[in-house]
């Protein structure tokens, strides 16, 4: 059975549950992830549902507003935006691997989203949303930070994260919190740095070791740290690359600033 969920408000979009909603328990987490910088949101969603046993998708968004691409893997199509659940962890995961057109699309898909989670057939309580903080350098020690509504706020300080005192979220991911500051869903943002033009699995590992707290998921992270260390050693032979290009010539045995500042 299939059951489509469409917003008054937000009508370019629309939910589609391809399961029973009595599958789904009430007062589940809702973790979304979107192509954003380093694509944290997409790394740690994947790995979620790569790892957590028994989840399994239960439907997709659809979007008047995607881009004309198709998403792939092992040669076999795949919704880019697909939804799954685990009954164990009582949680929802979204995975959206597109950019959107426009950011004029954005409120559509937040309506949509928050209506189907408002709906009687899901009730959800939490929303969890991802975000890279871009970097411009390479980076030793990857640190997650928040900025949640109150109630959470004091949930996750409880738990020893940090706040960001103030800033800026950019994209669908503000779209969707601003919806829920109107309705009764708490919701919440996690970030860590991530390089702007490169996957960052690193820091999609820190963030998993933060809902590993929160939500108790258990979810292993040495393979997603496996390939941020991979992912390191490519970008120190570009950098140290770029760096020999950029250095002047110089005649044999000659001496300049930049042999010092490069040492």
């Amino acid at each position: 059975m299939t059951k489509e969920y469409i917003c008054e408000r937000g009508k370019k979009s629309r939910v589609v549950l391809e399961v029973d909603p009595k599958e789904i328990q009430p007062n589940s987490t809702i973790i979304l992830g979107f192509a954003g910088i380093g694509l944290i949101g997409p790394i740690v969603t994947n790995e979620l549902v790569e790892k957590i046993e028994d989840i399994k998708q239960i439907g997709f968004v659809a979007s008047d507003s995607f881009p004309p691409i198709a998403v792939f893997t092992d040669g076999i199509l795949r919704r880019p935006f697909r939804l799954y659940y685990s009954e164990d962890k009582n949680l929802i995961v979204g995975v959206c691997e597109l950019p959107f057109s426009s950011p004029k699309d954005y409120s559509d898909l937040a309506r949509t989203i928050c209506n189907w989670a408002l709906s009687q057939d899901i009730k959800a309580n939490e929303m969890v949303i991802l975000q890279g903080i871009p970097t411009l350098h390479m980076v030793e020690e990857f640190k997650v930070f928040f900025a949640a509504e109150k109630e959470i706020k004091e949930k996750l300080e409880k738990l020893g994260f940090e706040i960001i005192p103030k800033g800026l979220v950019v994209g669908p991911e503000a779209s969707i919190l601003n919806e829920c500051l109107n309705n009764p869903i708490d919701a919440y943002i996690l970030f860590t740095d991530a390089y702007q033009q490169i996957p960052t699995p690193e820091g999609g590992a820190e963030i998993i070791k933060a809902l590993n707290t929160i939500y108790q998921l258990g979810v292993d992270v040495s393979d997603l740290l496996d390939r941020g260390k991979e992912i390191k050693n490519k970008m120190m032979e570009l950098a140290q690359k770029a760096q020999q290009m950029h250095l002047p010539q110089k005649e044999p045995g000659s001496k300049d600033r930049y042999s010092q500042l490069f040492m």
